[in-house]
């Protein structure tokens, strides 16, 4: 059994792809995704968006509830970059008509060397409202735009769907760990597996004492369910 926690307004792709492989799986949402209305000191900030040397969004999340607001602000002959975090995020800022370069690996520290190797002073950060970890990677100044939160689903359903043998779970981020943590309690662990989208997460899934953990291939939705498929074939 395959276990997606992608929130609903992300798992359509996700979900394709389990089913079109014919694995038995299921989707329960450990989160979800809520705009935040702009601040008016974020809404200033887009005002004088000429202060800065480019742009980042951080998830596909970003761009739907801030890119509307950024094309208000954002002359239709700026020659701003933008930095997607991965291709997901590329996709959906191409869907609003504005375009993207990507880091070499789709991570904080992927961008922080773009920043370095294009020597950018100043950023503002597309992002939720978390802190983003990229201002662990750079000494550039760093401005966020908060547009979302990402907050816990009641777990009810994962009970009743990790009664098989074998259950991997895709974990995208910390954060749908931290749920999983709390809601697997009393599970015998030997039976579950992790799909991560990142090292981070496998690290801090190590520290919680869930050791059957592999990084996928990549963070994207198509390699964490190859990732899954191929470890549920073993």
């Amino acid at each position: 059994m395959i276990i997606n926690t992608r929130p609903i307004t992300l798992a359509d792709n996700s979900n394709a792809l389990l089913r079109r492989s014919g694995v038995e799986f299921s989707h329960v949402p450990m989160t979800r995704i809520e705009c935040l209305a702009p601040s008016e000191l974020d809404l200033s900030k887009l005002k004088n968006i000429e202060r800065y040397d480019v742009l980042i969004f951080t998830s596909q999340s970003a761009v739907k509830y801030s890119a509307s607001f950024l094309k208000n602000y954002l002359p239709a002959n700026a020659d701003l970059p933008i930095i997607a975090i991965g291709m997901s995020t590329q996709r959906v800022l191409k869907e609003y008509s504005l375009k993207s370069i990507l880091p070499q690996s789709f991570d904080s520290a992927g961008i922080a060397q773009m920043i370095e190797s294009k020597q950018y002073k100043k950023c503002l950060i597309f992002c939720g409202d978390k802190a983003p970890q990229l201002q662990q990677h750079t000494s550039a100044e760093l401005e966020v735009f908060s547009c979302y939160q990402v907050l816990e689903e009641q777990a009810h359903q994962l009970h009743k769907v990790m009664t098989s043998k074998r259950i991997i779970i895709l974990i995208y981020n910390i954060q749908t760990l931290e749920a999983i943590v709390k809601n697997i309690q009393g599970i015998d662990l030997e039976r579950v597996w992790l799909v991560v989208a990142s090292s981070r997460i496998q690290e801090r899934a190590l520290s919680q004492g869930i050791e059957q953990c592999q990084v996928a291939s990549g963070p994207h939705d198509q390699e964490m369910v190859e990732s899954a498929i191929e470890l549920a074939s073993r």
